[in-house]
């Protein structure tokens, strides 16, 4: 990864264009193997981002938020202070984004639109105040601090982190290139918490008094207004499941849903996995990494309520998941 400063001119800081270029040829380097395209890994991320600026897709448009958050970082770190004026900060990223990729000069207006709605879309899917250049740029800012005070445990994370967000980017831009019209996406969830309701409503699920023909009492009205008791058969065991959980999910009716929306979604995903097994993703069924990072990133993955999970969207973040939990588990022994 690039230092903070150019050494050619210590205590120089480099020029915005040339931190913001450095930064996202180097990042997308390290995503070679990661991003998806039509169901298949590619080996090198670069070109294939380069291609989808040259026909103006959205995943093109990943560069003008990723270049946002670096010119911002930029600012912060050799100002230490947030860029003082927000209104011309998506023109100045285009221009950045252009100085180093030649093919963006020609398709900067649809870019920019792009990047617009990329951004509304995640901001509804995460359901937070801050645009997503915000915690990739103060991801950004902890790693080159984090390389100034030498604290590799810090840096990591921040390396991470920012890895992890262009993966979701480049996912969530995908999905819209793949839908003219994309509907309101689903909200993310919490990873850790989302993986306890998946494994609350999977053991739910197998329980046998949750199995189909239990009876179930449901109360209703008769003609005379007393309240009366129907017995019904034939609870399916996930309808029961999905009942018995929802109380448990934290938050609004919305998220509750949503959660939902995203365990049935996973459990296809599973499901067809489990009927023709992919090598890109290995054994979701007998190898628990492959499970659990499949879990995780059935929390954040691109989603609409109509429709299930793209399979090159969850793949290519349930693969750098895969990565990161071999990574973490290989240290601890």
């Amino acid at each position: 990864m690039v230092s903070a400063h150019d050494p050619a001119t210590v205590g120089e800081p480099p020029h915005p264009h040339d931190f913001s270029e450095q930064l996202i040829t180097q990042l997308y380097e390290d995503l070679d193997g990661y991003l998806f395209e039509d169901g298949t890994a590619i080996d090198h991320a670069w070109p294939l981002v380069i291609e989808a600026v040259r026909h103006a897709r959205t995943r093109g448009a990943v560069l003008v938020v990723f270049a946002r958050a670096t010119l911002a970082a930029h600012h912060r770190l050799v100002f230490d202070e947030t860029p003082p004026d927000d209104s011309i900060a998506l023109d100045e990223a285009c221009a950045a984004v252009a100085s180093f990729v030649p093919e963006a000069l020609a398709q900067l207006p649809a870019l920019k639109s792009h990047a617009e709605r990329l951004m509304r879309h995640m901001a509804i899917a995460e359901q937070s105040p801050d645009a997503i250049h915000v915690p990739l740029s103060n991801a950004i800012s902890r790693f080159y601090a984090a390389l100034a005070d030498e604290n590799a445990a810090v840096g990591s994370r921040a390396l991470i982190e920012m890895r992890s967000i262009i993966l979701h980017l480049d996912a969530c831009a995908a999905a819209l290139d793949r839908a003219e019209s994309a509907p309101e996406p689903v909200r993310v969830i919490r990873p850790d918490r989302f993986h306890d309701y998946f494994m609350h409503y999977a053991s739910l699920a197998q329980k046998p008094e949750a199995s189909a023909g239990s009876e179930q009492a449901v109360a209703t009205l008769s003609q005379d207004g007393r309240i009366t008791a129907v017995i019904t058969e034939d609870t399916h065991p996930l309808e029961a499941a999905a009942r018995a959980v929802r109380p448990t999910i934290a938050g609004d009716d919305v998220t509750r849903d949503h959660t939902l929306v995203r365990i049935r979604a996973l459990l296809d995903v599973l499901d067809g996995l489990r009927h023709a097994p992919n090598p890109l993703i290995g054994d979701a069924l007998n190898d628990t990494t492959v499970h659990l990072s499949l879990v995780l990133a059935a929390a954040t993955a691109p989603l609409h309520a109509s429709g299930g999970f793209s399979f090159s969207a969850i793949a290519q973040i349930a693969r750098y998941n895969q990565q990161l939990l071999r990574s973490a588990a290989a240290t601890q022994h």
